[in-house]
């Protein structure tokens, strides 16, 4: 993942604009409908949706906005059209009537109604949806399944992630590449097999899904940094020692066996920090880099739901304005409060260097992750973990020896199947870059890779490029409040202390209900 985390980035874009002067806010009424995707819908069935929900807010990149009543896609893709009014960027009415909408000039579509266009549910933010939501999401909303595709190994463990891709882009404009490793190996000429799921209230836009085989010597092992170049580690060292708040927590830290070492959130202050001391014993004389295999706890998705839900009924508009680009990232945000994982290294001096930071984002897959660790020489064994409290979830920890940089072969799926039968439409989308396949809650898609024939071993890792738009649930849209949003941009550490007693009531069970509450199409 590069970049969602599930990143409260998210929450800070949403609360730029209270700086930028927003709309008004006000509380719009609808009626919600229990819908599933418009493939499985009748004539009936649609005629009863347009009826309780015959509008399309159509936000465009000119800030202007069309409520269009009666509506519909044109067959190339291309348009929109319908009648209604149209709004300038002041909420001023231009004209009423009827319009022909290019889709190239719409920044993001507005409706809480699926509907039949590939082309509008590419940009559409559904609002105000209650569809199949599980009991566990009912229970706990801020802790409702989401995160972008999450990617499975064909025959493996299917309830856990080996990946989930591009989890910052959240909008259009945040659209990006996202690297990820898949911890396997796989052998010359084998037929691998991703399963990629859309398994959250949830629209996902995939402009493409390819395999990056990575040969190494097959007593290494291959890591990929933060700037997506590859290296063969000829051995990983664990630490002699690793100590935490809680005291010694070595053996959560040694192996990759899903035993992750987490702390619990600060009761007063969200933004609180801790260190884990690591200590190693025989010191690479070169090239030496720190492997991290981690995931972030569900502190984050928190927040950021809870921003979704200050958003309200506007949340159509605030989208929009990200997917214009209108909103720039503070410094002093929560985002930077919570921050990722800072390596800190002792220098000769005995004083603590920076030495690099994972800011990469993401709670449903452990992903690794490689900080090169140039001046830790010989002059120092210890190395230091600074992280935000109950923010993060490590699996393993180890020392690295890098040898060469090495070269992925990358392979674009051969075959794509959905249910039983190979869907060809889906392979040329993600065969094609000016084109993308969109993807709703339930949809499942099987990608296979030929591995080349040369007589290596191969270290896996998935590329996925794309970006996703959350579906506002009604649940959070009852809990509209934009003087609590604006907060959460003018005053973080403020929003940071007010959260932390709301967040420690659900912060057991977060775990819990967040992997019971998957979409699963019935």
């Amino acid at each position: 993942m590069s970049n969602h985390s599930r990143i409260l980035m998210t929450s800070v874009i949403l609360c730029c604009l209270v700086i930028g002067g927003c709309s008004e806010f006000k509380k719009v009424e609808r009626e919600i409908i229990n819908t599933r995707s418009f493939q499985e819908l009748s004539e009936e069935n649609l005629e009863s949706i347009r009826e309780s929900s015959p509008f399309l807010k159509v936000h465009m990149k000119s800030g202007e906005i069309y409520v269009l009543g009666e509506w519909w896609a044109e067959p190339d893709g291309e348009s929109v059209c319908g009648a209604g009014v149209h709004l300038s960027a002041a909420r001023d009415t231009l004209k009423e009537g009827e319009f022909h909408i290019g889709i190239g000039q719409v920044a993001v579509f507005e409706t809480n109604s699926l509907k039949t266009s590939s082309s509008v549910k590419a940009i559409a933010v559904f609002t105000g949806i209650t569809a199949a939501v599980t009991t566990a999401c009912i229970i706990n909303p801020k802790a409702c399944f989401g995160s972008c595709p999450t990617f499975y190994i064909q025959g493996m463990d299917r309830l856990r992630p080996r990946a989930e891709g591009f989890s910052a882009s959240i909008a259009p404009s945040l659209e990006a590449s996202d690297i990820d490793d898949l911890d396997f190996s796989a052998l010359p000429g084998e037929d691998f097999g991703i399963e990629m799921r859309n398994e959250a209230l949830e629209t996902h836009v995939v402009r493409h899904v390819d395999l990056l085989a990575v040969p190494r010597n097959r007593a290494s092992r291959a890591l990929a940094d933060a700037e997506g170049i590859f290296w063969e580690a000829e051995y990983l060292q664990a630490p002699v020692s690793a100590r935490g708040s809680e005291g010694d927590c070595l053996e959560l830290l040694a192996y990759r066996d899903s035993r992750e070492r987490f702390s619990k959130a600060d009761s007063s202050y969200l933004g609180s920090k801790e260190i884990i001391e690591l200590e190693f014993r025989d010191l690479p004389e070169e090239n030496a880099a720190l492997m991290i295999s981690c995931r972030q706890t569900l502190l984050s998705t928190y927040l950021l739901y809870q921003a979704y839900a200050y958003m309200g009924s506007e949340a159509g508009a605030w989208f929009a304005r990200i997917a214009r680009g209108e909103i720039n990232q503070s410094e002093d945000s929560i985002h930077e409060l919570l921050g990722g994982i800072q390596i800190l290294i002792e220098d000769s001096k005995g004083g603590w260097k920076t030495a690099g930071r994972i800011s990469e984002y993401g709670p449903l897959a452990v992903d690794t992750h490689l900080i090169h660790l140039d001046e830790f020489g010989s002059r120092s064994q210890k190395v230091r973990l600074k992280m935000t409290r109950g923010n993060w979830r490590i699996d393993r920890v180890a020392l690295a020896s890098l040898s060469k940089r090495i070269e992925p072969v990358r392979i674009h799926p051969h075959l794509v199947i959905r249910g039983k039968n190979p869907d060809r439409n889906s392979r040329e989308l993600l065969l094609d870059s000016q084109r993308v396949l969109t993807t709703l809650p339930g949809n499942t898609y099987y990608l296979r890779y030929k591995i080349p024939s040369e007589e290596v071993v191969y270290d896996l890792f998935v590329e996925s490029r794309g970006y996703y738009l959350e579906w506002i649930r009604k649940e959070w849209v009852e809990e509209e409040n934009p003087q609590y949003l604006a907060q959460m941009f003018l005053s973080p550490e403020r929003a940071l202390r007010r959260l932390a007693p709301q967040y420690k009531k659900v912060e057991d069970k977060m775990e819990y209900h967040f992997w019971r509450s998957r979409y699963v199409k019935q």
